[in-house]
């Protein structure tokens, strides 16, 4: 059964050029306009297109080409397709019989887009009488035993209680056709939920744009708005991530380049298991290369955390590159130049899941100055610690609590902010509910942060603090006694700090035995007893972390030893 695209823009070939320029326009259009083009280098189609910096030029001979482009984005998508798990009746007009088979899906869409995307012929078209066709009614009833469910009942394949029209068994190509001709019925669309995607319905997607809910808008530039947001339904994810850029050749490079994705992305960890994170970005698929396998990593729960994440991704996949191109060094250097160049013209749009936009700005010299301290860290080995971080952050807090102790330490990262008081926080949190501690790597990775980001401000008091932090965590746990560390967390000023260090004193002459404060630990006491009136909260937050880090260390050994491990 062959169909004919009816819609307004059936057209006879023309000798004339039909042209089209789209140019930069807001976050989605210019997504749009970057998938389009890639759309149409992959795939042949009879036009010609011009990529420039600042838009996009169509030529063609004929309108149909439109629907040609169309249709065949809607079936790449997957955004008309069978569903594979149901079926309904149709009648196969090659067999002259009703059957049963798969419905067909609309993504995204409601009941009245599969209704509109379904085929119906007049009874008298059909190739046989009406009595036949009634004498077909009765075997298939006779054949199907489910032909009283709602689905599969007799009045379900006619259009109308008249049944003078009835629904016709066709293949996807002609599901696909008659579902854009119901979708593009005019010249001119309203720009509405039949084109974007976006949990709030119209109000914060028209900000965005700063257009009126009334505006209409070409069919042409509905269908690069359908490139640029109608992939998946956004309520669906937790995070999608939109680059944008006034230079559209740099938004190229950047998605190609970086495979940065328009859908849905879902992996297998390392057990085989399937894990959705609800987001765009396949953080697993790269960041595995840096042994990040955990999979509670990949689970974003708030916007600061999905947005260093990515940072992450996008340091990843540069450092990459040099593995992938070691032998080719002048290819290897003329992609991450690439990459550099046109990160310095990107920004960053975020969908959170409550249904907002996220505006990211200075995005460049965030990303350079974050992805040359992950260099860093990579460098020392660390950069897989940092991952575990994310993690030991988690898993502080109980899982039905927000964490957002959490949240400020990825946001205190992404603005270079000091990181000290949401460690001394988390600290305290792992020591009450017993979890996963930062471990020895933590100072280290501070080290480097405070040296790289933060100008090298407070790293003498950082180490002396770490020397005496482990001396008195290692006291508690021969001790057994969590009393001194949680009198930390009561310190409130300096003064205060001075008599924890007496209480301190006195508790290690009363134990003698199990104290362990050597030379070292007295010299470091001296160094930072000087500079405590003005940086007491520092040393105080540092002695705690270290400590109960060395507490939970020293406790876990002291166990394995016991059982004889």
């Amino acid at each position: 059964m062959e169909l004919v695209q009816n819609s307004l823009f059936d057209e006879k070939s023309s000798c004339e050029t039909i042209s089209k320029k789209f140019i930069v326009k807001d976050v989605f259009f210019n997504n749009g306009i970057v998938n389009l083009y890639q759309f149409l280098q992959d795939n042949s189609f009879d036009i010609e297109f011009e990529f420039q910096s600042n838009y996009l030029e169509l030529e063609y001979k004929d309108e149909k080409i439109y629907f040609e482009i169309l249709n065949k984005f809607l079936k790449d998508k997957k955004i008309v397709s069978f569903n594979e798990k149901n079926k309904r009746i149709f009648f196969d007009m090659k067999q002259k019989q009703f059957t049963q088979t798969n419905k067909i899906n609309i993504k995204n869409g409601g009941n009245n887009d599969s209704k509109n995307s379904l085929i119906r012929f007049h009874i008298d078209d059909l190739g046989i009488s009406q009595k036949e066709l009634f004498q077909k009614e009765k075997l298939y009833k006779s054949k199907y035993d489910n032909h009283d469910k709602d689905d599969f009942k007799i009045e379900k394949c006619y259009y109308d209680k008249s049944k003078n029209e009835i629904y016709v068994l066709s293949t996807l190509d002609e599901h696909i056709e008659r579902f854009s001709s119901y979708l593009v019925k005019n010249d001119f669309l309203v720009l509405n939920s039949s084109i974007h995607n976006f949990e709030d319905g119209q109000k914060n997607f028209h900000d965005m744009l700063k257009i009126s809910k009334e505006y209409n808008i070409d069919k042409w530039e509905a269908l690069i708005y359908w490139f640029g947001t109608k992939v998946q339904h956004y309520f669906n994810y937790s995070f999608f991530i939109y680059p944008n850029s006034s230079s559209l050749e740099a938004l190229d490079i950047f998605k190609y380049d970086l495979q940065i994705s328009d859908e849905k992305e879902s992996f297998k960890d390392s057990s085989g298991n399937t894990v959705e994170p609800n987001t765009n970005i396949n953080f697993y698929e790269q960041l595995k290369k840096d042994e990040i396998f955990n999979t509670y990593f990949y689970i974003s729960k708030s916007d600061v955390e999905f947005e260093l994440k990515f940072f992450m991704y996008l340091f990843s996949k540069i450092y990459h590159i040099e593995e992938e191109y070691e032998k080719a060094n002048k290819k290897r250097k003329k992609l991450k130049e690439r990459i550099y160049n046109a990160l310095q013209e990107i920004t960053f749009v975020t969908y959170v899941e409550d249904g907002t936009f996220k505006k990211s700005l200075n995005e460049y010299t965030k990303a350079y100055q974050l992805i040359r301290f992950f260099e860093k860290i990579k460098e020392a080995d660390l950069f897989t610690y940092f991952a575990d971080i994310f993690v030991i952050f988690y898993k502080s807090q109980g899982s039905k609590e927000v964490n957002v102790n959490y949240q400020k330490w990825c946001k205190g990262l992404l603005e270079f902010k000091e990181l000290r008081k949401y460690y001394y926080l988390a600290s305290f949190n792992i020591l009450k509910n017993d979890s996963k501690s930062f471990g020895k790597n933590l100072f280290e990775f501070e080290k480097l942060y405070l040296k790289n980001i933060m100008g090298e401000k407070n790293m003498n008091i950082h180490e002396k603090s770490k020397i005496l932090g482990d001396s008195i965590g290692y006291f508690c746990a021969q001790l057994g006694d969590k009393d001194l560390l949680f009198k930390l967390r009561n310190v409130k000023n300096y003064k205060q700090l001075l008599s924890y260090f007496k209480d301190l004193k006195f508790a290690s002459l009363k134990h003698g035995e199990k104290a362990r404060f050597s030379k070292e630990f007295n010299e470091s006491l001296e160094e930072v007893l000087n500079v405590l009136e003005n940086e007491w909260e520092i040393v105080r937050d540092y002695i705690a972390i270290y400590a109960i880090d060395k507490y939970k260390a020293t406790n876990y050994r002291n166990k394995m030893k016991k059982e004889g491990k």
